[in-house]
């Protein structure tokens, strides 16, 4: 049952109804193998009037989802990713799921599905920067979610498409600057900078294991985060100038994006954007 096929009022959302409305946005099952997208702590039947919206947990942010009253949170990086084997007070992650579990908040994260489906976060970035004729990092149309999970691609999980007019990489810079709000000090470039570009791939987060696709379908330019010296190396010797926003800086508009996306399934639901700063770099 979809959510607007549901009396919503008659006993207001809980936990289960709002992960359903997450899921038919961005489907679990579309997230990649190493991936733990989906409900990570879950009071099912709760009901929830609250929700927080954030790019990932950390204590701050577990004692900001509890000072609201908050009775769930939706993340994009998983809050549990590798297992646990045991909790530990005195270690500031752990201490976050415990006082979540003890606050009986859930926990909803939405991945690597998020970077994935129409309008998520590759979409969001695209836009911002103004890219045209959008595509998957092949080239193909971007799917509905069934047939991504079917015909599973990796070129799914990025998007590429051109500027209305070519520019060089200076004004690249400085439109990606511009648009993500950060400072040219917080960017990394590779490439010639005076080299007209026209089209454009991107992978929010970290990405840079996409610049090859990239590269094979003729983009001149790859967005992303988080690029290692051999990967700026490849770039190079590939003939494809990059531009490093790093992972934060290119992920943090989920929150916006997916708030966006569900007002429209549950209007009656307060939904706030988490406060808490989490870019751990500084400028000096």
């Amino acid at each position: 049952m979809k959510m607007e096929d549901r009396n919503e009022k008659d006993r207001g959302l809980t936990v289960n109804d709002i992960a359903q409305a997450v899921e038919e946005t961005a489907p679990a099952a579309l997230q990649e193998a190493w991936d733990n997208s989906g409900l990570l702590i879950g009071f099912g039947e709760k009901r929830v009037d609250k929700l927080l919206i954030c790019l990932e947990i950390d204590e701050s942010v577990a004692d900001e989802a509890v000072d609201m009253g908050a009775g769930m949170v939706i993340t994009h990086h998983p809050l549990i990713f590798d297992g646990i084997k045991a909790l530990d007070s005195r270690d500031a992650d752990d201490r976050a799921v415990m006082k979540l579990i003890e606050a009986g908040i859930s926990v909803y994260s939405c991945h690597t599905p998020f970077d994935k489906v129409k309008g998520g976060n590759n979409d969001a970035l695209a836009a911002m920067i103004g890219l045209l004729s959008v595509r998957n990092l092949r080239g193909g149309a971007v799917a509905a979610p069934s047939k991504m999970i079917a015909e599973y691609d990796e070129a799914d999980i990025g998007r590429m498409g051109r500027f209305k007019k070519a520019m060089n990489c200076r004004e690249a810079l400085n439109l990606v600057a511009a648009q993500l709000e950060m400072s040219l000090r917080q960017l990394r470039f590779v490439g010639d900078l005076d080299r007209e570009v026209t089209t454009v791939g991107i992978c929010t987060g970290a990405g840079a294991d996409l610049m090859k696709l990239a590269a094979e379908a003729g983009c001149q330019l790859f967005i992303t985060g988080d690029v290692k010296y051999h990967e700026a190396r490849y770039a190079l010797a590939h003939d494809i100038c990059v531009i490093d926003a790093g992972h934060y800086g290119t992920e943090k508009h989920f929150a916006a994006t997916m708030k966006a996306m569900l007002e429209k399934k549950l209007p009656d639901v307060e939904m706030s954007l988490s406060a808490v700063d989490l870019e751990p770099f500084r400028m000096m």
